[in-house]
């Protein structure tokens, strides 16, 4: 994963050296209310038997944008969204859903490399606000505090906005002595650029 990354914030950074401008001028401010959808997953270190039976947990994300453009490739980007996280567990007993809802901080620089699209990557830091396995609480035993890099894309027409990114969790949502877990998110938003 790490190479991957690499190899992307490379090739983002070969193709800002001959971007075309993007839809805004420089120096500009916009701000994105956005809706979507999530794709929550279990990633880390966890007894095997679990493995074969983990699913994701669909949910929904809400959230608000603001983005200051730089110059004509690079924009950067800070917002907060409220995501339905987690991952479900299936076993012969039935399904074992992991309801994990934070309030999420993304900060992102957007590389514009056509009229548009922009590649992104940053760092979102995100605070537990709800944990539940099925309908039974269990926010006390995890971790308040979810550091994760997103990686993205996005394309802009008419002032609609498409996002797909994957933040990817670096910090451990849950940890004993067999469980190392993290909890990362696979998002798809819709949003809508107000210029300022």
């Amino acid at each position: 994963m790490k190479k991957m990354m690499m190899m992307l914030i490379m090739a983002t950074v070969a193709l800002t050296a001959s971007a075309q401008n993007t839809l805004r001028d420089d120096g500009t401010f916009t701000l994105q209310p956005k809706v979507g959808i999530g794709f929550g997953s279990l990633s880390g270190d966890w007894i095997s038997n679990l493995d074969e039976d983990r699913k994701m947990r669909i949910g929904f994300l809400v959230g608000l944008e603001g983005e200051y453009y730089v110059n004509s490739w690079l924009g950067i980007a800070a917002g907060v969204n409220y995501a339905q996280q987690g991952w479900k567990f299936k076993d012969s007993a039935g399904t074992d859903t992991y309801k994990l809802d934070y309030l999420n901080i993304p900060v992102t620089a957007d590389f514009y490399v056509a009229k548009g699209l922009a590649l992104k990557t940053g760092m979102q830091f995100g605070f537990l606000m709800s944990g539940k396995v099925n309908d039974r609480d269990v926010k006390d035993s995890y971790e308040k505090f979810n550091f994760s890099i997103p990686i993205g894309i996005s394309y802009e027409i008419s002032n609609i906005v498409l996002d797909l990114r994957y933040n990817l969790a670096l910090s451990k949502a849950y940890s004993d002595n067999h469980n190392k877990w993290r909890s990362d998110l696979l998002q798809i938003t819709v949003g809508y650029k107000i210029p300022l």
